[in-house]
Parts: structure tokens; sequence; C-alpha cells
């Protein structure tokens, strides 16, 4: 599959972070091939089943035409991290930052430790 390349002032334009943009959706686009696996093996399930346990000698051996038929239509999909960088920049999702709690400042003159003095 071809490299596509991105712009980067557009992933910049919707956040000032880009770091955070771009984590943003990676985690998207791995949701996205978690979804995909999961209806992927779905689908497989009976024909792993009719490997698993065949019903004569000759069907354990056997390859199924529908099984290479749905694999292939899952190789020729699009990337996840296609889609999802796709679906950002048309606003199909974003992404809210949570502000990170300020830890607290410790108290000069108190020792978390006690040192035996």
């Amino acid at each position: 599959m071809p490299v596509k390349p991105i712009d980067l002032n557009k992933l910049r334009s919707a956040h000032s972070n880009l770091y955070e943009t771009v984590v943003a959706i990676s985690k998207k686009a791995k949701r996205i091939h978690e979804e995909e696996r999961v209806e992927l093996e779905e689908k497989l399930l009976p024909y792993k089943e009719m490997i698993r346990n065949p019903s004569s000698e000759s069907e354990s051996d056997r390859v199924f035409p529908e099984q290479i038929a749905i694999s292939l239509e899952y190789e020729t999909r699009e990337k996840a991290s296609h889609r999802a960088v796709a679906e950002f920049f048309d606003h199909k999702y974003d992404y809210i930052l949570e502000k990170a709690a300020e830890p607290k400042a410790a108290k000069a003159g108190t020792d978390d430790e006690a040192d035996g003095n």
C-alpha cells in the first residue's frame, strides 16, 4: 500500500498540540482495528470449527473458498490508520484533553520520612 502524506498544518489547526492529535488518531485507529478483527473472527468462526472438528478425513484438509473470500475482503479494506485520519479530517470525532491534576505542594518544614535524629 502506498504511503499517504498528511498535511501536518491541517492536523495542527484543530488543536495546538500536534503530538496529542497524533495520539488521539492512533487510539482511534486501534479501536477501528480491534472492531474489524472481532468482526473477522466472528465471520471465520464456522470455518475454524469445521477445521478443528472435521466430519470426515477429507474435510480437515479442505480449503473453503468462502473463507478465502472473507479474508481477501478484509485485506483489501483501507487501513485503520488511514480511516482514522480521514474521519478526523471529516470531523466525525474529536478528542478532549483532560487537564492533569496539579500535584499538591509539600509543606516546608515537614518531613514525610522519619530520620530518627
